[in-house]
């Protein structure tokens, strides 16, 4: 930590026009909130706006709290995907509940002696449920030992972009959570089977070879079937719906060409290069080496790289008038670069030309805009010619400049963000122009990029030689293909799509088991009524179409409920979404058909072991 009023020669910390380089950070009294905070802050920036009319007029200030700051951009994923375990949670219980339903109708004979020996009811159901609320915990500790293994695999797989990430780990909190989770689960969901079995027919279930009636508890695990899949055609519509925004952005051009290109941090130290010459003559032989490796078509150096989220603005006007005033001023990004970057990085040249290593500091200033600056500055006439100027800075004087050339513009921000960015306008300047008094702080923070004939990880090596080779002590960083640093702008939506895949196959594979141990089940009971069908002639297909038909409509009713379940939940998750509508109709309706389909497959196998039903066999059932 180094005093601010250390850094006297740094432009930036001197100059008041310059809104952006530092953060503020308070802590509020006790008591205080931050509305009352923000209605502070207001009225000091509407003084300071008074004060300096010149460079402050227009700009205020706000207060965000740093949990907000921190986390307030993932929090409607983690919502998301909090929900989508839920939704797994409750799928799983809804099964367990079937099982236990099922295994109390098969003690049905056992509870009726309990009560005939005088058992009460409220000792029946608390051993029911204690028998539930151990398979419980038995479940929840299981699980706590699959997510010792599970947690390290999901923390390698989490993108540098999730805040806290290195957080992330079993706690206490986790564990008293899993226990108070599965003693939840386990009275809730075994109370239902507890009540149902805990009031046996004394009379029919006594009897030898009787059979009780068995609707009111085939009601109840039929809804409960009708609740798995309305959950799991939800959490299946929100995984499609994250795999088709994934896959348009994919879709989308970063509007630079990303193959074989190689970027890596080079920034210069002041203690060392603290005079431009130095800066200026290091930055030029580790160029003009690269280009002599054999593999490297193209180097070059920028200050910005494209979808890292930097904010390197800065304000100018068209022509080369008088400044005008700051609320009328144009801002754009700023890239500080060599001759070589457009061809490095393949960045396409729509008109004139691009910088080159005629552009020094002896020679006219001269700048290279994108298309967006062109068509909103300069629309319907050639920007080529024209001139604009860069606002000075910390004691720099206002940098005239003439348009020489005209490119693409390039995703600064993120594949799926950029549009809704305030400063979409961008050029590039030449970096052998950038006045002397800004180019120490600048080189702090320099990229080095170059194009590779083949795969460029396998340059790495000889790349780091060639800095040391023109400064044995200098470091490189963060040395990244353009094809990762595109993978890591999209990698938090590509993280939150591979989880709810996860949780949405799980869901579709317990509401097969479910489907399937129902119709199971049904057929178990109904053996007695198949086997009568059959002796009075009923062919295999009738049956088969009778259990199929019964499975289905429990199936086609959930799919019902999940539709206008999933319409109305997806719409929270939109801002998740890039290029597709949270009610996209292609959508809901292809995953329909799948959830359809796979329900269809778990009601034909014991649709079809009713067709074997042997009737006199089936005549003598129970």
């Amino acid at each position: 930590f180094v005093p601010i009023g250390a850094q006297q020669d740094d432009p930036i910390l001197q100059a008041r026009e310059l809104h952006s380089g530092l953060q503020a950070i308070g802590r509020l009294k006790f008591g205080a909130t931050i509305e009352q905070a923000n209605s502070e802050i207001e009225s000091i920036a509407s003084a300071l706006e008074n004060q300096y009319p010149e460079t402050n007029k227009g700009y205020s200030a706000g207060i965000v709290s740093m949990y907000e700051d921190v986390v307030g951009g993932i929090r409607t994923a983690l919502l998301v995907l909090s929900g989508a375990v839920g939704f797994v949670l409750l799928i799983a219980c809804a099964n367990v509940a079937n099982l236990l339903l099922a295994r109390a109708a098969s003690r049905q004979k056992e509870i009726a002696i309990r009560t005939a020996l005088g058992a009460s009811r409220v000792r029946l159901i608390r051993q029911l449920l204690t028998e539930s609320i151990l398979l419980a915990i038995a479940g929840g500790g299981l699980g706590l030992l699959l997510a010792m293994w599970g947690t390290d695999a999901l923390v390698a797989a989490i993108p540098d972009t999730l805040p806290r990430a290195e957080d992330i780990g079993l706690d206490n909190f986790v564990l008293a959570f899993t226990l108070a989770v599965s003693l939840v689960t386990g009275i809730v969901f075994g109370l239902v089977p507890a009540l149902q079995a805990s009031k046996p027919d004394l009379n029919e279930s006594l009897k030898e070879g009787g059979r009780t009636s068995v609707s009111t508890r085939q009601g109840v695990r039929s809804a409960l079937v009708v609740v798995e899949v309305a959950l799991a055609l939800v959490l299946l519509i929100g995984a499609g719906l994250m795999i088709r925004s994934i896959f348009q952005l994919n879709r989308i051009s970063p509007g630079v060409n990303p193959n074989n290109v190689l970027t890596m941090q080079v920034p210069l130290s002041f203690s060392t290069y603290d005079e431009p010459s130095k800066i200026r003559n290091f930055y030029r032989q580790l160029v003009e080496r690269l280009e002599g490796v054999p593999g490297i078509e193209a180097a070059a150096i920028n200050a910005d790289m494209p979808l890292t989220n930097s904010d390197s603005e800065v304000p100018f006007w068209v022509g080369g008038g008088p400044r005008p005033a700051p609320e009328d001023m144009q801002w754009s990004l700023f890239y500080p670069t060599s001759a070589g970057y457009a061809r490095a990085m393949g960045l396409p040249l729509l008109k004139g030309r691009f910088i080159s290593e005629q552009d020094t500091q002896s020679s006219p200033n001269v700048v290279v805009i994108d298309e967006y600056l062109a068509r909103g500055l300069f629309p319907n006439e050639d920007p080529i010619g024209k001139r604009l100027t860069i606002q000075g800075v910390g004691g720099i004087p206002d940098i005239a400049c003439e348009i020489v050339g005209l490119v693409g513009h390039v995703k600064h921000f993120g594949l799926g963000t950029d549009a809704q960015q305030k400063i979409q306008y961008q050029f590039y300047f030449p970096y052998a122009q950038i006045p002397d008094l800004f180019l120490v702080p600048l080189a702090e923070g320099m990229t080095v990029v170059a194009r590779t004939s083949s795969d460029p990880t396998g340059l790495i090596s000889e790349v780091k030689n060639q800095v040391l080779a023109v400064d044995k002590d200098q470091p490189v960083n963060n040395i990244l293909t353009m094809e990762q640093i595109i993978a890591a702008s999209i990698s938090q939506q590509r993280f939150s799509m591979l989880l709810l895949g996860i949780f949405a196959v799980v869901a579709l594979m317990l509401a097969a088991v479910g489907i399937y141990g129902v119709m199971s089940y049904t057929v178990t009971q109904r053996t007695h009524e198949i086997g009568i069908r059959m002796a009075l002639g009923a062919r295999p297909s009738d049956v088969l179409k009778l259990v199929v038909r019964q499975g289905m409509t429990l199936t086609i009713t959930g799919v019902t409920i999940g539709l206008g379940a999933a319409f109305a939940l997806t719409r929270l998750m939109e801002s998740l979404l890039f290029g597709v509508s949270a009610t996209d109709p292609l959508t809901f309706v292809a995953i329909s058909i799948v959830l359809a389909g796979v329900a269809l497959g778990a009601c034909f196998v014991p649709a079809r072991r009713a067709t074997k039903v042997d009737p006199m066999i089936a005549l003598r059932y129970e």
